[in-house]
């Protein structure tokens, strides 16, 4: 078993190396604008992507360097767990993420929301609220890319079976450690 899954995921890697390469490099540049601008970049995600979206705030923050002089400007909309069960109970788990990006978000920002199906209510929601505050969003997604492929500004579909999860959630983890590099090397020039 363990042997089919990697098996499948260097295959998918390999289906997808054209596109996830496409991808890669729109997003950083997008996040090399974003970040020379002075704005923020969002990430959001439920589950693994919730986990995923955490690690890339911490590998954007971070770059593993002490000698740059600035670092991009990235939170995890993930990462507070009052302010999640608050406003999930108060007002809506569906709403979560909408609700935050208008307390926070401002025009210019950059949204990355991390999904397998690209069609979670709440995912769905802060993609429309970040686009009306002028926001532009990038969804990196898994299967055939859902809801989120069609209404976000860009994205970038991990093509998969639907239900492979753990797949998709590898390919977007190694897909935010390349960006991370490539980040990493803008900002060092």
């Amino acid at each position: 078993m363990v042997r089919t899954y990697h098996e499948r995921l260097i295959e998918v890697i390999q289906l997808n190396a054209h596109d996830i390469n496409i991808g890669i490099e729109r997003m950083s540049n997008e996040i090399a604008k974003v970040s020379e601008q002075g704005n923020t970049v969002w990430v959001i995600g439920n589950g693994g992507s919730a986990s995923n979206a955490e690690h890339f705030e911490t590998d954007l923050a971070y770059l593993r360097q002490n000698n740059l002089t600035s670092y991009p400007v990235v939170s995890a909309l993930t990462a507070n767990s009052a302010l999640i069960s608050a406003t999930s109970n108060d007002i809506s788990y569906k709403e979560l993420f909408g609700v935050m990006l208008k307390r926070k978000g401002k025009a210019n920002d950059y949204l990355i929301a991390i999904s397998a199906s690209g069609n979670s209510k709440n995912i769905l929601n802060a993609i429309v609220q970040a686009k009306s505050q002028g926001i532009r969003t990038f969804s990196l997604l898994g299967f055939n890319g859902g809801k989120a492929k069609i209404i976000s500004d860009d994205s970038l579909v991990v093509l998969t079976n639907i239900g492979e999860y753990g797949i998709v959630e590898d390919v977007h983890l190694s897909i935010l450690h390349a960006v991370s590099l490539e980040i990493l090397r803008k900002i060092s020039n």
